[in-house]
């Protein structure tokens, strides 16, 4: 059985992981987790048998702390003996690849989830985070993408790896057996207890509340809706991070508390996404967004930005409505069209669940997953034989 360790920067990110993961241990690999301890939900980890591994690492760049981590991952990945290290989101990445190296696991690879360089940040941070993802480069073996896009930057600074494709996806099975248990009953206690009523239309935003997601663009768009089309909504805003606090006050800043709600971080987010009529989302860029997925496999329609990641997802005018970039009035119109058409909302609801069935699933991704490692694995056993 070869034995795993995928790593990521916090426990955050192991919702994103799981599903994939408990399917690789289907197909006989032994999986360890590795990240730090930040954000770990006790309740959502009870439902998979993996073994983890917590080890401290600084968001921020940050040498000692960095260095302090490399060596403590390097101590782990000795003393577990791992035939593969396979690293996620940017800082978990190089630390990971780095001790990857240096304690002589054969086969390091890295998936990035969306690169942390894109166009729109400031020229320090862009070249910054490109130069540390091309040192990262060479501290392993492959580097698979979620998205194709991101695919032609890969080869560009790192032109001497193998760059795969990976995709991303949502375990079907699981999420149908989900929404058969949510029962109408539920939904209407549910919007009793957050004072939705029954006649008003629903918005979800599921993201973490960070710049990348950009919620002020978001509230600019809710209100020009508010004040130009129409107020029998409400905005549920489901996540947390760093700006909740300036979120929290644009919200009472632009009069917005009316239709708009601030509902935290949530482990079971289904209810709230059967209880949706539109989904939205406004990122600067994505890598696959995992809350589209999610709602177009419950047939719900969308309303997201025309930017990477999530354009490989969405198809405008087909699954849901892609809007320019800080396009506020795109996007406000977009959003009141599709609270007013129910015909047009099911249509895109249906064809997105579709879309989900034929191209992102969790075992199409994991097929990929075990195509990539069997691939290395035989490169290494024929370097090894010369």
């Amino acid at each position: 059985m070869i034995k795993v360790a995928h790593v990521c920067t916090s426990s955050y990110s192991h919702k994103i992981l799981v599903d994939k993961l408990a399917l690789l241990k289907q197909k006989g690999y032994e999986i360890h987790l590795v990240s730090s301890e930040e954000g770990y939900n006790e309740a959502l980890m009870q439902n998979y048998d993996f073994k983890l591994h917590f080890i401290p690492m600084n968001r921020q760049i940050h040498v000692f702390d960095d260095m302090v981590s490399i060596f403590r991952m390097t101590q782990l990945f000795r003393k577990e003996k791992y035939q593969i290290v396979h690293t996620h989101t940017a800082k978990a990445g190089i630390i990971g690849r780095m001790a990857g190296r240096l304690a002589g696991v054969p086969v390091v690879v890295h998936t990035s989830h969306g690169l942390p360089f894109y166009e729109g940040q400031s020229k320090l941070k862009y070249y910054t985070y490109r130069f540390l993802e091309k040192i990262g480069a060479w501290f392993c073996d492959a580097i698979a993408s979620q998205n194709r896009e991101d695919m032609k930057k890969i080869e560009q600074y790192a032109p001497r790896q193998r760059v795969y494709y990976e995709g991303n996806g949502v375990d079907l099975s699981k999420l149908d057996d989900r929404n058969n248990h949510i029962s109408c009953e539920q939904l209407t206690a549910l919007k009793n207890r957050l004072g939705i009523p029954n006649d008003q239309k629903v918005i979800l935003v599921g993201a973490r509340f960070e710049p990348v997601k950009d919620h002020f663009f978001l509230l600019e768009g809710i209100k020009r809706v508010k004040e130009q089309h129409r107020s029998d909504f409400v905005c549920l805003l489901a996540g947390d991070g760093p700006l909740r606090e300036q979120i929290q006050q644009q919200i009472k800043d632009d009069h917005l508390s009316d239709v708009v709600k601030i509902i935290g971080f949530q482990t079971d987010i289904y209810p709230y996404i059967k209880m949706a009529d539109l989904i939205v989302l406004t990122s600067e860029k994505e890598g696959v967004p995992r809350i589209i997925m999610e709602a177009m496999a419950f047939s719900k329609p969308v309303v997201a930005t025309d930017v990477l990641g999530t354009r490989e997802l969405v198809v405008d005018g087909e699954t849901g409505v892609l809007v320019e970039y800080k396009n506020v009035e795109q996007l406000a119109s977009s959003i009141h069209v599709m609270l007013s058409d129910e015909r047009k909302r099911k249509e895109f609801g249906n064809n997105g669940r579709r879309r989900i069935e034929e191209s992102f699933t969790e075992e199409i991704v994991v097929e990929r997953i075990v195509n990539m490692y069997q691939q290395l694995w035989q490169v290494k056993k024929t370097e090894a034989s010369i």
